[in-house]
């Protein structure tokens, strides 16, 4: 049975310095399973990590 992935609490202040490391490093297994799926869906990882960015991007500006 696979592991349930789980985003944990902040551990830092946001405006700290290591508050954002603390935030990669809390979504690297989140993104490694996605790119996971995204391989075993028969597309390529490195196709898939721009169209992320620009995902998040999206999510994030103003249309």
């Amino acid at each position: 049975m696979a592991k349930t992935l789980t985003i944990g609490a902040p551990q830092h202040p946001a405006m700290s310095a290591a508050y954002e490391l603390d935030c990669r490093e809390m979504l690297v297994p989140h993104l490694d399973a996605l790119f996971d799926e995204v391989e075993a869906a028969g597309r390529d990882r490195c196709q898939a990590a721009p169209a992320l960015m620009y995902l998040a991007a999206r999510r994030l500006t103003p249309a």
